[in-house]
């Protein structure tokens, strides 16, 4: 049986919630309490809003091409020449995407649960064990998503659980902050809400693509909705000044959870279970999403052949920090090209598209029949004459 290449419209929901989280939520909380202090909601709130403008300009270019990819659509906006080096750029961001996350997650998982385990071990099994699903295709990765998508769930379960040690009064006072202070906040939040770009390659293989601005929309609400969530309860249990404090604050949240009767011994190995989880669907996407986009580039069927070579250059480009704050600087580079793409290339190729029709593929189905019936009629007429 053939495996199914199109994206149910709640799959592209789907998608997009696992591709958003992943090791970026952890360290979130500190982030924007470190930088604006109670006003990091703020900050965040901020940093959704300009979220949700990138997703409406993605999802309105990709409805303008809903049978095309963006490796095709560029080219032909753009020209071959300027079309193939922006694909190629576009290919190595998300390579970087991949290795970013990898770096933050083999870190984390070695503070963490691997102490004595090399960086390089923890990095080589992630890759290995994402690239099997990769290569897989399409279906299988929308499925496995699925499935993990209940298990994002599980830590919300115990959010009455923080009822007792939860202070309002750490989010006093409000609006101290000035823009800058703001918008550097939200800045350093846009790398855990990153991840809506994927739907500029895999849009075509939506089932209904003129109708993706609503599970897309979707998507990023549930998402937003899930990390904001964390935030507050990291604040309000944690205090703001002891969030700032923590490299990686979820965790210790939920470590010192006062669960009654001691139902859960270590309930912080769950979340950690859950975390994995979620890395690991983030990592899957954007090796795909990369190794299509390539395939694309080169009007290859499958990007299969692409994936090992992919896996190698995101190892070797993972291990390019070498410490945690330069680890850091990598992520700030890769959200200043966020949002160059975003709101620099992408409102390009709408304002272009608009003077360049999306060509129809019906008539090209059309024309390329008629050509066909040429050919075949040439032919007869060839072998008749010779056999007169």
């Amino acid at each position: 049986m053939k495996a199914r290449n199109k994206l149910l419209t709640q799959e592209v929901t789907i998608i997009i919630v696992n591709m958003i989280l992943g090791v970026g939520t952890i360290g979130l909380p500190s982030s924007l309490a470190k930088t604006a202090g109670p006003d990091g909601i703020i900050c965040y709130l901020a940093a959704v809003a300009l979220y949700f403008v990138g997703t409406v300009l993605i999802i309105w270019l990709a409805q303008r091409f809903p049978n095309q990819g963006l490796a095709d659509y560029s080219s032909y906006l753009l020209g071959s020449v300027l079309g193939f080096v922006f694909n190629l750029v576009f290919a190595l961001y998300m390579i970087s995407v991949v290795s970013a996350v990898v770096r933050r997650f083999a870190g984390i998982t070695k503070i963490f649960l691997l102490q004595r385990t090399p960086l390089e071990a923890i990095i080589i099994s992630m890759l290995f064990a994402a690239s099997f699903l990769t290569r897989n295709g399409l279906e299988p990765i929308a499925r496995s998503c699925q499935i993990l998508l209940y298990i994002f769930f599980i830590p919300f379960l115990v959010t009455p659980f923080f009822i007792p040690v939860f202070d309002l009064g750490e989010f006093l006072p409000l609006f101290q902050s000035d823009f800058v202070t703001i918008a550097k906040g939200a800045f350093n939040a846009i790398f855990a809400l990153a991840g809506i770009e994927v739907m500029l390659v895999l849009g075509s293989h939506a089932e209904n693509p003129r109708g993706l601005m609503r599970p897309a929309l979707l998507g990023i609400s549930i998402v937003s909705a899930l990390i904001l969530v964390l935030i507050v309860l990291a604040f309000g249990s944690l205090s703001v000044s002891q969030t700032a404090k923590l490299t990686d604050p979820v965790f210790e949240m939920f470590k010192f959870i006062p669960v009654p009767f001691s139902i859960f011994e270590r309930i912080d190995i769950f979340i950690f279970t859950v975390w994995i989880a979620s890395t690991y669907s983030t990592i899957v996407i954007g090796l795909f999403t990369a190794s299509h986009h390539l395939a694309e580039m080169f009007n290859l069927d499958s990007g299969k052949g692409f994936v090992w070579p992919i896996c190698v250059a995101v190892y070797f480009m993972s291990l390019i920090p070498g410490n945690e704050f330069e680890v850091a600087e990598y992520s700030n580079v890769l959200v200043f090209m966020w949002l160059f793409l975003v709101y620099g290339i992408v409102p390009l190729l709408l304002i272009i598209s608009l003077f360049r029709k999306p060509p129809d593929p019906g008539r090209q189905k059309r024309s390329s029949k008629q050509k066909r019936r040429k050919q075949k009629k040439q032919t007869r007429e060839t072998t008749g004459g010779a056999v007169s």
